[in-house]
């Protein structure tokens, strides 16, 4: 599984991000101000910086549409990568809904009504360029399908012809299912227009109870993944972004964050822990504000994306060098 997500940080084609007929947040522009207009990310993975002067100029390939992930995090060491911390509030993936509140030069203000939080009860806001969201929506469908492998070829399609591919999506992706063919789905995207992904990639919107092997088994598709500070997608996650995830996956919609996660879920005893459940540390030795967030895998054992210049990985708990501020356990509401 790591192959391919690999596979996916250096896929720098992908050029057809969108379409003549989608209207852009940037485009629209000209015709409204756009403060509490609806719009759709339309790039694989659009960041979220914090001002629109925290980009560096090593970040351009972010910026871009499409949005060159791959090789915008191939051209970053572990400097580059430590110079996002206190730069990105998150990102947010193809398809996502956004409120735009404002706009300045080629930049969006955004509101992120699925990443929310204490100190952001109405979504998480930040900045994203205007060239990344369209203002058309996606078409309507009977049900939701969702991307449930690491990442995947988004394809064109016209008429029912599959033509070459158009962005590689990442695990997470939501977009409506508009018919099943033998190999391929056809699915709405952003724009008004349509795509298609080959069907083994996608998996109806879960609802209802999940088992805890069941988000471990998700976890466990990231092993040996670079962490990526606000990473919320599969080209790179942080703590948080991972939880956020593999339980979105599942349709439990989760807090962004590490402290408004575990005010999400309800206390367990470290005893009697279960896979699944989260496993949260607070500094100094556990009695601050949460800022880390783990998964409880069995066994002793948790998955756990732990800082820049690491790696997603499965460790014995008390090994991790968060462990002496370990602050308690939680279990997320739907977990079974």
């Amino acid at each position: 599984m790591l192959q391919r997500v690999l596979a996916g940080l250096v896929v720098t084609l992908l050029a057809g991000a969108g379409s003549a007929a989608s209207e852009s947040v940037a485009q629209a522009q000209e015709t409204q101000d756009g403060q509490g207009q609806v719009a759709w990310v339309d790039v694989s993975v659009a960041t979220v910086w914090i001002h629109p002067t925290s980009p560096r100029k090593l970040d351009n390939p972010e910026l871009a549409r499409p949005a060159r992930v791959g090789l915008w995090l191939d051209s970053m060491g572990v400097a580059g990568r430590l110079g996002l911390h206190g730069r990105i509030d998150t990102q947010i993936i193809f398809g996502t809904r956004v409120v735009v509140l404002s706009r300045q030069g080629n930049w969006s203000d955004v509101e992120i009504p699925s990443q929310t939080g204490d100190h952001f009860p109405d979504g998480v806001i930040g900045w994203a360029p205007s060239a990344q969201l369209t203002v058309t929506s996606p078409p309507d469908a009977v049900r939701e399908v969702i991307v449930s492998v690491p990442s995947t070829l988004l394809y064109a399609e016209s008429d029912g012809v599959v033509r070459g591919p158009q962005l590689l999506l990442s695990y997470g992706t939501q977009l409506p299912e508009l018919a099943s063919e033998r190999s391929y789905d056809i699915v709405g995207l952003p724009g008004g227009n349509e795509g298609a992904i080959a069907s083994g990639a996608l998996a109806p919107v879960h609802t209802g109870p999940v088992t805890g092997e069941a988000v471990v088994a998700q976890a466990r598709l990231f092993l040996g993944l670079p962490y990526l500070w606000g990473g919320t997608s599969s080209f790179g996650y942080d703590c948080s972004g991972l939880v956020y995830s593999v339980f979105a996956r599942y349709g439990l919609v989760l807090p962004r964050d590490a402290a408004d996660q575990e005010r999400a879920t309800k206390p367990v005893p470290l005893a009697k822990t279960l896979p699944g459940d989260l496993l949260f540390f607070a500094g100094p030795h556990g009695k601050g504000e949460v800022d880390h967030v783990g998964i409880y895998a069995g066994d002793g054992l948790m998955v756990d994306a732990p800082y820049t210049g690491a790696y997603v990985e499965e460790i014995p708990m008390r090994s991790s060098p968060a462990w002496p501020d370990f602050a308690g356990a939680g279990r997320v509401p739907g977990v079974v």
